[in-house]
């Protein structure tokens, strides 16, 4: 399909030359059509961004990935290893998505622009769903905590694309990564068991 096609075309072209150099003319190129089409599908620029992010080629298709794989009704003392694997997850697939990464540092760069709220706000609105569904001890703020979560995993895979190391962290090597996929488990593990604390303490006091 032709729309696919541009779309497709356009996350190579992300990944080849950043989301500052792309344009029309080189997608048009790239999927082999004539630029008018994407005028006449898209209406330019903004709204062929605004398309690959909310077709799901952008890490929104991953959020629904990942929660067509848990279980209904997911037991709430079971939701910590669930979170903890899905930053993990989050992290390997951002890793491979140069497209997603090069978006995220064209929305840090222009975080005034409406097109970039507007692409923040759909993919918060992806994450508000995960957290609807999966988060843990919900009284919480468990929003709060999956910001801080992916924000720094953002960071540190951005980060890796123009260091080698994060302190002592070889971010060249899968040992390096494997260091801070088990601190993210760490991380949830001790939350899960500071938060049930504080839910006894609570109940403790009524």
């Amino acid at each position: 399909m032709t729309m696919e096609r541009i779309l497709r075309a356009m996350g190579d072209v992300m990944a080849e030359r950043g989301t500052e150099k792309a344009g029309i003319n080189a997608v048009a190129e790239k999927a082999g059509v004539n630029k008018v089409l994407i005028y006449r599908y898209f209406g330019g620029w903004n709204g062929l961004l605004e398309a690959y992010v909310q077709r799901g080629f952008f890490l929104s298709m991953f959020n629904e990935k990942f929660l067509d794989a848990v279980p209904d009704n997911l037991p709430a003392e079971n939701r910590s290893k669930v979170w903890s694997e899905y930053t993990i997850q989050f992290m390997r697939e951002f890793r491979t998505r140069k497209p997603s990464q090069e978006l995220i540092r064209w929305e840090m760069s222009h975080g005034e622009t409406e097109l970039a709220r507007r692409l923040a706000e759909f993919r918060d609105n992806s994450y508000k769903k995960l957290v609807d569904r999966l988060a843990p001890y919900s009284d919480y703020d468990p929003i709060a905590i999956t910001s801080l979560m992916v924000a720094a995993v953002t960071h540190i895979v951005l980060t890796s694309t123009q260091r080698d190391h994060i302190g002592d962290i070889d971010l060249r090597t899968d040992a390096g990564w494997e260091r801070l996929e088990t601190a993210i488990r760490r991380i949830y593990s001790s939350l899960n068991i500071a938060l049930e604390r504080e839910t006894a303490k609570k109940a403790e006091m009524k």
